[in-house]
């Protein structure tokens, strides 16, 4: 079994942290380079999917996506409990989990893919032909990403994690959304005081930090 990562990406970012949480060790070979904004050419034309994190089982079965490599594990270890623990705090971690990467890792996507010049003509992940950058969803981007921060504010101002009192894989991908944020130039607003509280709390873990 083998995870390729990208360590200076934020969806691998993801799946790193999740692993530590659980105190799980794989090989982990990096498939990109860490001064460049490319993955490897030998990694593309390996992996159709020609995106990170990519976890490869004994077998060769190929499972991409973040969320279905840390599926995978919490089948297999299901203790600590990162994505809930019966059917309620399973449906809110995910709810709060996927509007996490869909209203915050793909707003600051559209931003960082459509703004850097070393992304030009690579406006969408893992495509082989070339996507031309579109000027305006970066404004469309920072738009989104204010909403983000706005809603997340709101609920974090009454619990202590995104999904309630236990830290979980919807405060890990929420993590790394910001933190991409930041990287983007997107900084957490002053008017949201409960992300920045709750930011500096998970930034802390031993899992964010290595």
């Amino acid at each position: 079994m083998k995870l390729y990562d990208w360590s200076i990406a934020p969806n691998p970012r993801r799946v790193r942290i999740y692993l530590r949480e659980k105190a799980i060790d794989i090989a982990i070979e990096e498939a990109g380079y860490p001064d460049k904004p490319i993955l490897k050419p030998d990694y593309l034309a390996a992996h159709p999917h020609r995106r990170v994190p990519l976890l490869v089982l004994d077998d060769g079965t190929e499972i991409s996506e973040a969320m279905a490599i840390c599926r995978y594990f919490e089948t297999l270890y299901p203790e600590p409990a990162l994505m809930g623990g019966d059917a309620r705090e399973r449906a809110i971690v995910e709810m709060w989990e996927r509007m996490a990467e869909w209203e915050g890792m793909v707003a600051v996507s559209e931003v960082f893919r459509n703004s850097k010049r070393s992304f030009t003509d690579r406006g969408v992940a893992g495509s082989a032909e070339p996507m031309p950058q579109i000027p305006a969803l970066v404004e469309r981007g920072m738009q989104r990403v204010g909403l983000f921060f706005d809603k997340f504010n709101t609920q974090l101002a009454h619990n202590e994690f995104l999904a309630g009192d236990k830290f979980s894989v919807a405060d890990i991908t929420t993590l790394c959304v910001i933190d991409f944020a930041i990287l983007v130039g997107l900084e957490i607003p002053e008017t949201c005081p409960d992300v920045a509280r709750w930011h500096a709390s998970v930034s802390a873990r031993p899992s964010a930090k290595s």
